[in-house]
């Protein structure tokens, strides 16, 4: 009989949190909140999240303040979201390279990955490689076999060590044989102006990035990373995927919450996300003239990503012998 008792305890203090879970869920929010962005203001991921904090904000009628917090490649950003009360006033943009890549990039950084509580995936960047009009090459192919007779002949420019240009080409070269000459420069900017000079002959960069420079014939697009589709943003360039090239490095953007967040919380940020990425002007405005392509999904969702890019990552680290410290 006293079994029955406890057990008719426990059941009633199980659905007490349950429903209590539900209450705060429904209540929520209550207050402004505090969005950490962990890269500089008018980076593509603050644009991307300070989008999306104007529109939930409009949803749950509270204020939503994007709070920069940039440097280390991220890490100080993320360790302060870590470090952040558990209580659903604070989210935290991310990206991939974040996620993913620096934990195998450091010998050690003041956060886990897997301990954020996940909400959404947002979108996906596309990585377009481009040649200068005079190299004499039209594809990804070509530009190997190219290669191959003149090692570190042709320059392979990039946005510094351990960028995703130097990842690429490290893999490149890994995977090929071909050897390339890699120009590191302070940033994308730099690496933008670089290549429509033609000071380097090949480099990757977002496809709204060179959109000018290829229509002008400066340089010419000769693959994309895009998965196993045709780019919506690079009219006929063939993937990397249809040339034969089966790598699929591209960053990411994401939302997650401090560690022990409530799951009912970043159901409630997953919904309201979700309806924001089938908002067709919200999309055309901020995701597609940047060449990102939206995600959404369920926080299940995020985390199955995290898991296979986090193998690719643990594999570039390696092959390019990545070491941020």
């Amino acid at each position: 009989m006293r079994q029955f008792k406890v057990l008719r305890i426990l059941l009633v203090l199980g659905i007490s949190v349950v429903a209590n879970q539900g209450l705060l869920a429904q209540s929520y929010p209550v207050k402004p909140i505090k969005m950490i962005v962990p890269i500089g203001a008018g980076s593509l991921t603050d644009i991307v999240g300070r989008a999306v904090a104007q529109g939930v904000s409009q949803a749950v009628g509270q204020p939503i303040v994007a709070d920069n917090r940039a440097g280390a490649n991220g890490t100080i950003g993320m360790e302060e979201c870590t470090r952040s009360p558990a209580d659903g006033y604070t989210i935290c943009m991310t990206d991939g390279n974040i996620m993913t890549l620096n934990p195998f990039a450091y010998s050690k950084i003041p956060y886990d990955p897997n301990a954020f509580v996940p909400v959404a995936h947002l979108a996906e960047l596309e990585v377009q490689t481009v040649a200068k009009a005079s190299l004499p090459i039209k594809n990804l192919r070509e530009l190997i076999d190219y290669a191959k007779p003149r090692p570190n002949q042709i320059n392979w420019g990039s946005a510094g060590a351990g960028s995703t240009q130097h990842l690429i080409m490290e893999w490149m070269q890994a995977t090929t044989g071909a050897k390339f000459n890699h120009i590191p420069y302070k940033g994308p900017a730099q690496l933008q102006a670089a290549i429509a000079a033609g000071e380097v002959d090949v480099t990757n960069l977002a496809p709204a990035a060179v959109a000018g420079y290829v229509k002008e014939g400066r340089i010419k697009p000769i693959g994309i990373i895009v998965g196993k589709r045709r780019s919506q943003f690079a009219g006929d360039t063939p993937s990397y995927a249809e040339q034969g090239f089966e790598l699929d490095f591209r960053n990411w953007l994401a939302i997650v919450l401090p560690p022990k967040t409530p799951v009912d919380i970043a159901r409630r940020w997953n919904v309201e996300i979700n309806k924001l990425l089938s908002d067709n002007a919200f999309v055309t405005k901020f995701l597609y003239a940047n060449a990102l392509t939206p995600t959404g999904g369920t926080p299940e969702d995020l985390v199955a990503i995290m898991q296979v890019k986090s193998r690719l990552g643990a594999e570039l680290a390696k092959i390019a012998n990545l070491k941020y410290d």
